[in-house]
């Protein structure tokens, strides 16, 4: 059995951050594990893979980013479930904002 390969080309750090969800179901809430410049992990109640969600997170120190995404994948950790959400609309406010948080990573 061969396993899926996924190359990225955006640097991922974990985050950790408070966030929110919005899609055809209503808001649900969650935490933004991981984040790059094209999208994120968000641990949290699961929508369809395919459906797509308007994004809030709240980074620390740069403040809050706002997103449209699509659900790409559902994946679990021991943290809970979650999905990856890779984004499809992104102010360049927010972008700056997300790449100042990602540069203050070690």
């Amino acid at each position: 059995m061969t396993g899926k390969t996924i190359q990225r080309h955006q640097r991922r750090v974990p985050c950790g951050a408070p966030a929110v969800a919005e899609g055809a179901r209503g808001p649900v809430r969650g935490v933004c594990r991981t984040l790059s410049s094209a999208g994120l992990f968000f641990v949290g109640p699961l929508t369809p893979v395919g459906q797509k969600l308007h994004l809030a997170v709240e980074l620390p120190a740069v403040g809050r980013i706002e997103a449209d995404g699509e659900v790409r994948y559902h994946h679990s950790f021991p943290e809970g479930r979650g999905m990856g959400i890779r984004f499809s609309r992104l102010a360049q406010e927010d972008l700056a904002r997300i790449q100042r948080f990602l540069d203050e990573q070690p």
